[in-house]
């Protein structure tokens, strides 16, 4: 369910109504039923609305515990009794539609009814000993602890939570989120903003509402113009004591473990598993849903297109361990350089 703190439903809605805003049919059972709200097929429990538009999440589908579910008409069969099917041509984009008519304001950082007058809004909560630079916004329902800082031009959004002495710099925008104790967050550093979600419909792209959330744990620093996205369902995660370096990119639902170090330029796409003690280099890309394994190194500019295993070191394009890409970089070098010498005979 999508935090309160930070989203504004308009729920519940009929079965008839989400029939109608998604251009759905019900196949059969109780039209009396309500959504109350969206989730992800796996975490959908009663009163919630999901989807499923792939054969891969078949056994997923076939244990789900949603009041309804928009699927095709072949995965229909594969709906649980008790679940309701609604068939659609494009379930993602029919579950994206009534997430944006549920959360239409998904994306503020105050609450619909109550636009800011005032810089500090009346309802934050500010701990002892906790220094607020001018400039600064922060909205309704915000908490701060004890000996915290927040810089000059910093914004706040509604419902964030900052613990005990963690230091926010000039102009740093925090929406969606729930930070630990004693982190660290540098300059212009972006945290909370949607991810980079969409679904093609018949006239371009529609946009997924992200409903997640962004959670920090204690202890973690945070890079000046970095960029950690909340979660589409779920949340994104940043596990105790990590170290993110400037202009790192963190997309919607990835979860990062503790104590990893991620330098600058790493690119992570959505959806992937970083497991503790983790070390990625300079510009080194992750693509989505992929897991690195605890205590993996991988060497900068590397790109990582598959799942790696803990307690090795990769490099390379696409990554491999590393003692593997270096015998092919050498067998390379072997094969220009044989085949140079070979034009250079050639022209003698």
């Amino acid at each position: 369910m999508a935090d309160p703190r930070f989203y504004d439903s308009t729920g519940p809605l009929s079965i008839a109504q989400v029939e109608q805003l998604a251009s759905a049919r019900l196949v059969a059972g109780d039209t009396q039923c309500t959504i109350q709200d969206v989730a992800p097929l796996d975490r959908a429990t009663s009163g919630q609305l999901s989807f499923c538009d792939s054969p891969k999440f078949l056994v997923t589908l076939k244990q789900a515990r949603a009041t309804a579910v928009f699927v095709t008409e072949k995965m229909c069969p594969a709906v649980p009794v008790g679940v309701l099917a609604l068939v659609c041509e494009r379930p993602a984009l029919a579950f994206a539609r009534i997430a944006t008519h549920l959360y239409p304001q998904a994306a503020s950082i105050w609450p619909v009814d109550q636009p800011p007058v005032l810089g500090i809004a009346p309802t934050v909560r500010i701990g002892n000993g906790t220094i607020v630079a001018p400039g600064a916004f922060i909205g309704e329902g915000v908490e701060i602890g004890d000996g915290a800082v927040i810089g000059p031009g910093a914004v706040i959004g509604r419902g964030v939570q900052i613990g005990h002495g963690t230091r926010i710099a000039a102009q740093v925008t925090i929406s969606h989120a729930l930070i630990g104790d004693n982190c660290i967050i540098h300059p212009g550093a972006r945290i909370g903003q949607d991810g980079f979600g969409y679904v093609n419909g018949p006239k371009g792209h529609y946009k997924i509402p992200q409903l997640g959330r962004v959670i920090i744990q204690d202890n973690v620093e945070i890079g000046a113009n970095a960029a950690i996205d909340r979660g589409a369902l779920a949340d994104t995660v940043i596990g105790e004591g990590t170290k993110i370096d400037n202009l790192v990119q963190i997309a919607h639902n990835n979860h990062i473990g503790r104590h990893c170090i991620i330098v600058s330029q790493v690119g992570l796409s959505g959806s992937s598993t970083i497991e503790d003690f983790v070390v990625l280099g300079g510009q080194v890309g992750v693509a989505d849903h992929l897991k690195i394994g605890k205590a993996a190194f991988v060497a900068g500019k590397a790109g990582v297109t598959r799942n790696l295993e803990g307690g090795r070191v990769y490099g390379g394009f696409p990554a491999k361990p590393v003692e593997h890409w270096r015998r092919e970089v050498a067998a390379l070098s072997r094969l220009g350089k044989a085949s140079r010498t070979k034009t250079e005979a050639g022209n003698d």
